[in-house]
């Protein structure tokens, strides 16, 4: 009987302690509003900064060729 308690015993410790770390691990992982706000706008001004890039560097180019 008591080999019985002691297994039911670690399960459930061993059953906590997995549902404790996955959520602690999610928690971590977990987004709010404001990131995902931050991100978007990192995002948008990246592309904004890719397309500045690529006018310029096609401006820079057209620039040293006779118009066709």
């Amino acid at each position: 009987m008591t080999t019985m308690w002691v297994v039911l015993g670690v399960a459930a410790l061993v059953t906590v302690g997995t549902v404790g770390w996955v959520a602690w691990r999610d928690r971590s992982r977990a987004t709010g509003a404001e990131d995902r706000a931050a991100g978007q706008e990192a995002q948008a001004r990246q592309q904004r900064y890719e397309a500045e890039r690529h006018l310029a560097q096609g401006e820079t180019i057209q620039r040293g060729q006779p118009y066709h």
